[in-house]
């Protein structure tokens, strides 16, 4: 029965996968999904002073030390790589994460623990108070450098939610990992949970998203 089920699985994820990108690029699409609204942040109010410098890295992976820059002063950074990060969490560690005052789909990310062993994937989402909502792909990168602010374009490309404001995000380290029922198996979390949403949104079944959750290898933030 495991070894249907596990098939069954396959063959859903397959579809639901089958008009996406190369898994290298992370194109992917999202659901609705009401089962991600819980957020394990602790926000501080800090600010960063104008004179605080850092290494920002854009989407190409160049950058040089610079002032932070004015759009995301109002968050708090850390210059040293271990102290005055903003938020924390059992996934990421210390972290901060702050969205751009002057383009909403730019956003900045920081970690005090470097993740060697895979990338982080950032998937931008809408909150309506009781909902949380894709809308659009996930853009990962590899974060080595504590040091280092990471600059990540996000893209509003969900069919039908292009016009939704981005108010938090979906973050995630691309590993696998095990997921009791209905997953019964290894899972890439960003795999899982897309799946999941999918099939919430086809069949109105919860389960996946539920072991998705239990697991708790993700972190969900909002601006």
């Amino acid at each position: 029965m495991k070894n249907l089920i596990r098939l069954m699985f396959l063959v859903l994820l397959v579809a639901a996968m089958g008009c996406e990108g190369p898994r290298d690029a992370r194109s992917r699409r999202g659901a609705s999904s009401d089962a991600f609204t819980d957020s394990n942040d602790y926000s501080n109010t800090g600010n960063s002073g104008s004179g605080d410098t850092v290494t920002v890295v854009d989407d190409t992976g160049s950058g040089t030390e610079s002032n932070i820059p004015a759009e995301i002063r109002n968050c708090q950074w850390s210059t040293d790589g271990n102290t005055g990060f903003q938020s924390s969490s059992s996934h990421l560690g210390s972290y901060t994460l702050c969205q751009s005052s002057t383009t909403e789909t730019d956003v900045y990310l920081q970690l005090r623990t470097p993740v060697n062993d895979s990338q982080i994937c950032v998937i931008p989402t809408f909150n309506n108070g009781a909902t949380s909502i894709y809308i659009g792909e996930p853009r990962c990168l590899t974060a080595v450098d504590n040091k280092k602010i990471y600059k990540i374009g996000l893209l509003k490309n969900r069919p039908g939610y292009s016009n939704f404001a981005i108010t938090g995000a979906m973050v995630m380290k691309d590993k696998a990992f095990f997921y009791p029922a209905p997953f019964y198996q290894y899972v890439l979390s960003p795999d899982a949970y897309i799946f999941c949403s999918n099939f919430l949104d086809q069949y109105g079944d919860g389960s996946y998203c539920q072991s998705f959750k239990t697991v708790g290898e993700y972190q969900y933030h909002q601006f």
